[in-house]
């Protein structure tokens, strides 16, 4: 009998907004579940969660928020998309302010650890705040941008997370050719580590996002899609587990799969 191994679960992390964290989030969890990582992504971004957008699912009425609060069993908050075959739990856009403190995060991350996946992407709001995240995820993934100010804040972050004993990877996404832009050399050095991901500045990405379609889905072939996948096999190295060739969902999800074979 083989044994159930636990989920891999990747924290997105940024200490700035604006520098694609969540499109790297969607587009990383579609790109594993297409290889055949059976994969869950969390919006835990409480003051702005938008992977429903990304996704088309905004019509989703429930979402971390009621597991938070216990209202909501997992399999109740978990949804599935069905172009990709992704399971999501989406946040839930409310006025009343809520916050995760370490104890419901230990028991919800010790149900998902039980659930049957390969891989936990999961979006987080810029920043953090507790120092619960080491008992909760595996590796944080750093998030920036190829200028000083974004630089300089996962160089922060990543300092943070040493102390916490979190191992931390970095990808420098919207690279393009500015001449204010820092060459990936200078910020690796300046990480102290080499990227495990550089994704280019690709009209692709706000494309996707107007049409709600993951980047990886909408152009395999473009330049971001191409990274982001890159990006996953990289994933698909660190795991232990062998995927699962699944029949890819839907219309979107079929079509990303005659591409991948």
């Amino acid at each position: 009998m083989a044994i159930k191994m636990a989920p891999y679960i990747i924290r997105i992390s940024s200490q700035k907004g604006g520098v694609g964290k969540t499109t790297i989030a969607v587009n990383l969890a579609v790109s594993l579940q297409s290889m055949g990582y059976r994969t869950l992504l969390i919006d835990a971004d409480t003051t702005n969660p938008s992977v429903g957008f990304h996704l088309g699912m905004e019509g989703a009425n429930v979402g971390l928020k009621d597991l938070l609060k216990k209202e909501r069993k997992l399999k109740d908050v978990i949804s599935l998309h069905g172009a990709t075959g992704v399971h999501v739990i989406c946040g839930t856009l409310n006025s009343q302010p809520f916050a995760i403190n370490e104890s419901n995060a230990k028991s919800i991350y010790e149900k998902i650890k039980d659930a049957n996946y390969s891989f936990v992407v999961v979006d987080t709001e810029p920043g953090y705040t507790t120092e619960y995240i080491p008992k909760v995820y595996d590796e944080a993934l750093l998030i920036t941008t190829p200028e000083m100010p974004a630089v300089a804040s996962i160089v922060r972050m990543s300092h943070a997370f040493d102390k916490l004993h979190l191992k931390h990877h970095m990808v420098i996404n919207k690279l393009g050719k500015h001449r204010y832009e820092l060459h990936p050399r200078e910020i690796e050095e300046t990480y102290g580590s080499k990227a495990v991901g550089i994704l280019p500045e690709d009209e692709i990405v706000p494309i996707s996002i107007s049409e709600h379609i993951p980047a990886v889905v909408l152009s395999r072939r473009a330049r971001f899609s191409m990274a982001v996948n890159d990006l996953a096999e990289t994933y698909s190295a660190m795991s232990s587990e062998e995927p699962e060739r699944e029949a890819p969902h839907g219309f979107w999800g079929r079509l990303l799969g005659i591409f991948r074979r």
